[in-house]
């Protein structure tokens, strides 16, 4: 009997919004997490963004992605210990600063970045499984009836493992980056065997006449950098919940992180640029995707299978975090159940590029969404936490409408107009003189956001609510 009542207590399972999940149900350690997270990055669509950010130069890259990368990724952290302490989903802690019923604005739009980061990932990948399957049944990789059956595959394999939770996306992890070392080792002695690391590093976007009609300013590239970083900021705490420790919850997922992103954004941007170099200078980033760039390296069907794995692995952290993000919205919508719906959506947005013609001009659109709603909403969720109620947040009041965070109707308009300001600015920023030459429209607004809602907070806020928080 006594073992059994064990067995109760350590049960690992997804424990809902506003379930507080004990230490010893918890399963991430170190290793995983930052395992996990290296995977977050390490991936085809990182190396499609290192491809744009070829643009700037090789040194131009490197020094961008120094300089965003740890920056975001030290918020990224931030959010982890919450996660840690609170015990919550990303979602659920924004039922704080919004307010229950304003929350479901928030996960309503991080649902969309997932299915959108799905989508992106399997067109991504799904030219090399089409190549994959035509080598052994014969076609064309390129037909669009191949590349429809390549992503249905992608996306049925990504569904059925993520509903089964974390714990399964933990071990898959680690074999991705294990296949992603193999990758990106091969990649790099393919490229060091056709073109000199000293014409990679002298290349510059002025060389060919013909790049005239393509330019990046240095805060362009931050803006890349950082729109991905938040975007993987929104899903931070559904997987530090679930931490042991706080190294775990903070340490490992932005080692890990900045890790993945540095190590495959600049493998793109070396691949585009050495690609460049034998073209005689020109810069050609709409056909510069990691199934090109193997291809044109002369690597066969391993170098394909090692894509797909690895899409496979990241897609399963969006299909996962989004799923928790529509439960947030609806107590009638199961994680589960939501997973599956959005691997169906996934789906359909994978095959939008067929309609629309160019994969670069859509992936640049959906970084623009990224920039400009994601990074103002955390930045009202870390200046609640931290510097508004003294890190005093109090999960069993998560779903209580008498409670502390149902404001007046659910919504807490303070942080609500606080971020569609900081969305606002993101987009007047653009405008704003020097600010897309140095630090970018989503630092700027990061940073707008983070003071307007500090000062609205503060003259806002009641001292006796605190009081009901632990």
């Amino acid at each position: 009997m006594a073992e059994e009542t064990n067995t109760q207590q350590v049960e690992i399972r997804d424990y809902a919004i506003d379930e507080y999940v004990p230490m010893e149900a918890r399963y991430y350690g170190a290793k995983e997490m930052t395992s996990t997270w290296i995977c977050a990055n390490a991936n085809p669509t990182t190396w499609y963004m290192g491809t744009i950010l070829g643009a700037l130069g090789l040194g131009g890259a490197l020094l961008s992605a120094i300089i965003g990368n740890p920056l975001v990724y030290l918020i990224l952290a931030l959010v982890g210990i919450i996660g840690y302490k609170v015990a919550s989903t990303n979602m659920g802690l924004c039922r704080v600063p919004f307010g229950i019923a304003g929350s479901k604005l928030p996960s309503f739009i991080n649902a969309l970045q997932f299915v959108g980061w799905c989508g992106v990932n399997t067109y991504i990948a799904a030219t090399p499984l089409a190549t994959l399957l035509c080598s052994i049944f014969g076609g064309d990789p390129h037909s669009p009836i191949m590349l429809i059956i390549s992503v249905f595959i992608i996306l049925l394999i990504t569904t059925f493992v993520s509903v089964y939770g974390a714990k399964y996306i933990g071990k898959a992890q680690i074999v991705a980056v294990a296949c992603l070392a193999i990758l990106s080792v091969w990649i790099g002695i393919r490229i060091f065997s056709l073109v000199s690391f000293s014409d990679i590093w002298k290349w510059s976007i002025t060389d060919n006449p013909a790049n005239s009609g393509w330019s990046l300013s240095f805060g362009g590239g931050l803006d890349i950098i950082l729109a991905n970083g938040f975007a993987w900021v929104m899903c931070a705490a559904d997987y530090t919940r679930y931490t042991t420790s706080k190294k775990s919850a903070t340490v490992a997922p932005m080692i890990g992180a900045t890790l993945g992103f540095l190590w495959f954004v600049l493998i793109g941007a070396t691949g585009a640029i050495a690609v460049a170099v034998t073209n005689g200078g020109l810069f050609d980033p709409y056909s510069a995707d990691l199934s090109y760039i193997c291809s044109s390296l002369g690597m066969g069907s391993i170098a394909n299978l090692l894509i797909v794995i690895s899409t496979i692995a990241v897609n399963m952290i969006n299909i996962y975090s989004g799923g928790f993000s529509t439960a947030n919205i609806s107590e009638k919508l199961p994680p589960k159940g939501s997973m599956i719906g959005l691997g169906i959506l996934s789906m359909l947005l994978a095959l939008t590029p067929l309609v629309l013609g160019s994969f670069l001009d859509t992936f640049q659109v959906f970084l623009g969404y990224l920039g400009a709603v994601f990074p103002p909403c955390i930045a009202v969720l870390v200046v609640d936490y931290y510097l508004v109620r003294g890190q005093k947040y109090d999960i069993t009041q998560f779903n209580n409408k008498n409670g502390p965070y149902w404001y007046k109707n659910g919504i807490n308009w303070t942080g609500v107009i606080s971020w569609v300001a900081g969305a606002a600015i993101y987009f007047a920023a653009k405008f704003l003189p020097g600010v897309c030459d140095s630090i970018g429209q989503v630092l700027f607004s990061f940073l707008a956001t983070g003071i307007i809602y500090f000062i609205a907070a503060k003259a806002t806020y009641k001292p006796e609510t605190a009081e009901k928080e632990n």
